[in-house]
This record gives C-alpha cells, sequence and structure tokens, in this order.
C-alpha cells in the first residue's frame, strides 16, 4: 500500500520546476499568496548558514600579526600562536587556508543541535535534486532531520540513525559542496506528515542548482522574510579588488544575488542570504564574510527556540 509520503514524493517531482511560476503568481495574486503562505510557510523561521570553507580561506590581502619575520608558503599558518607585535600586509595571487582555533565554524550550530536532539533521520536522497536531475551534485545526500516529529518520516525515504552518523553526515555533506540551512520549515511537515512543524528541525544540504529556495527573489515579502542570512553574518564586498572575472556570478550563488555590471560585480543585498559560495570563488579578496563575536550562541540561542530537539 502507499504511504501518504510516497505520494507526494510523486506530486513533489512532477510539480517541483513549475514552484518559479507559482512564486511570481502570488506576486501577482495577494489572495493566492494568503492561502500559500498559511498552506506551506506559516511559521516558517529558515536560517542560511555560510559554508566552513568561505570563513576557512583569507582573502588576497591579508594581515598577520608577527613577532618574527616569516615565510609564506602553501603550508597553513597558524594565527593564534603568534604574538601580537607588528602588523604587515602581504599580498599574494591565491587564497591562504589558514587555521583560526578560535574562530567558531557556522557547521558547529548543526552540530550542537545533532547533540542535543534526541532523534535523528537521514533522508536516502535530496527531493530537490532529484526532482530537478541534478547532474553537478549528489542525489543521494538529502535533509537531516531532529526532534520527535523525525521518528514519523516514512522508512521508504531514509532512516533513523546515531547521534556519531548525523554528525559525519555534516562533514560529508560539507565536502561535497553542498550548503547547509538550519530551520523549522512547515513545508517539510506537510509532505512528510510528520505532525506539528514545531516537532520536526530541518537541516537541508543545499545546492546552488536546485534548492527549493532559488524561487526566494520571486516570493511575495511576508514569504521570503522568514529565509534569513545567519545571525551576525555580513557579506563584504570591496569594488576596488574586484577585476570583473564573474566566477563569483555564474552558476555560484543560488538566489543570483551577484551580476556583473560595467566590468564590477554588483550584489543583491536584499537578495544575499550570506552563502559564502561567491567568496570561496573569488580569489582576489574582494568579497568577505565577516561574523560577528557572539554570532554563533546569538544563533544557537535562535534556532533552539525553534524546535525542542530534545523532546522524547
Amino acid at each position: 500500500m502507499m504511504k501518504f509520503a510516497d505520494i507526494n514524493v510523486r506530486i513533489i517531482k512532477l510539480t517541483f520546476k513549475s514552484r518559479f511560476l507559482l512564486a511570481r503568481t502570488c506576486n501577482k495574486i495577494p489572495l493566492l499568496a494568503k492561502i500559500v503562505e498559511k498552506l506551506f510557510f506559516e511559521g516558517d523561521d529558515i536560517m542560511v548558514l555560510p559554508r566552513d570553507e568561505s570563513l576557512k580561506s583569507s582573502s588576497s590581502k591579508i594581515f598577520i600579526t608577527l613577532s618574527d619575520p616569516i615565510k609564506l608558503n602553501s603550508q597553513n599558518i597558524n594565527l593564534k600562536s603568534v604574538d601580537s607585535l607588528v602588523t604587515k600586509e602581504v599580498e599574494i595571487n591565491e587564497k591562504i587556508p589558514f587555521s583560526r582555533e578560535d574562530i567558531i565554524l557556522p557547521s558547529e550550530i548543526l552540530k550542537e543541535m545533532i547533540k542535543k536532539s534526541k532523534y535523528h533521520f537521514i533522508m536516502d536522497s535530496c527531493i530537490c535534486r532529484v526532482s530537478n536531475d541534478c547532474e553537478d551534485y549528489p542525489k543521494e545526500l538529502g535533509c537531516l532531520f531532529l526532534g520527535k516529529g523525525a521518528t514519523r518520516v516514512s522508512t521508504n525515504l531514509g532512516k533513523l540513525v546515531s547521534k556519531e552518523e548525523a554528525l559525519e553526515y555534516i562533514n560529508t555533506c560539507q565536502k561535497a559542496g553542498l550548503n547547509h540551512i538550519i530551520g523549522r520549515n512547515k513545508i517539510d511537515s506537510v509532505w512528510l506528515n510528520t505532525g506539528p512543524k514545531e516537532e520536526l528541525l530541518s537541516i537541508c544540504a543545499c545546492c546552488p542548482c536546485c534548492c527549493l529556495w532559488k524561487m526566494t527573489p520571486d516570493l511575495p515579502k511576508e514569504i521570503r522574510k522568514s529565509f534569513t542570512p545567519m545571525i551576525g553574518a555580513e557579506l563584504l564586498f570591496n569594488p576596488d579588488l574586484c577585476v570583473g572575472c564573474g566566477k563569483c556570478a555564474k552558476d555560484r550563488c543560488f538566489l543570483d544575488a551577484v551580476k556583473i555590471k560595467n566590468g564590477k560585480a554588483e550584489i543583491n543585498q536584499d537578495i544575499c542570504r550570506c552563502c559564502g559560495r561567491c567568496v570561496e570563488s573569488c580569489i582576489q579578496g574582494a568579497i568577505n564574510i565577516k561574523i560577528k563575536d557572539d554570532a554563533f550562541e546569538e544563533s544557537l540561542a535562535h534556532v533552539e527556540r525553534l524546535v525542542d530537539v530534545e523532546s522524547k
């Protein structure tokens, strides 16, 4: 006998590519927008986390505090072990990876929630990439669900896993080049039939080509405002360093927030959700992400309030 979720999977696959048309139609017909919001987006609170790699790489112009001269090469530079005496400016032609043990990477927010959660469910595949027939990113890396609602997801779609397996899964998705978003997403509780949206915390691993939320720029403002950047994250752009190569724009931003105009990148901050993909691709150091000192604590506290993942 076919389960409710299996029927929904078929419906999603058939209608997935028409989501942009639906979003634009909602903008034209306010009554339709209210109905769609009520059915699928009411109470949503979803946060886009910058990719860890976007914070691990320094820009093409970096500032290092040194007590003695040091030779720069392809080796990692541990800034924490250097005394604060002299500041030197070093210009290079490519990004240099460095280690900052005092910086908490965005993925740690996911891992803290996983550690707190009683239940962890991993989908066998990504419904977005399968529906869009993705050719660039692995279809087998699906969403991770936490909280009591995770126990109600159909076992035809995936399986409950251990805390350790869930933690390792985050690393696997990061290595595959995927972006994580986390939050309370009503549409997941609806199509998966998991009960109250307050009992299911969604952690999606998104690619720039197939993500459901690519339709964000086309959605009415009242709906898209629930899809936000990480608290305390800010995208910084220095046009003086930009050479207009276009690497940050073409097939990088899943919301198409970056365009090349008059030989320079132009970033629509109203659309940008600070995913960090453009930062990774810019070897000139023209784009960077600034993270507030208390961003991790604020973001974690915010997510904790959305779903009680510790509830049995």
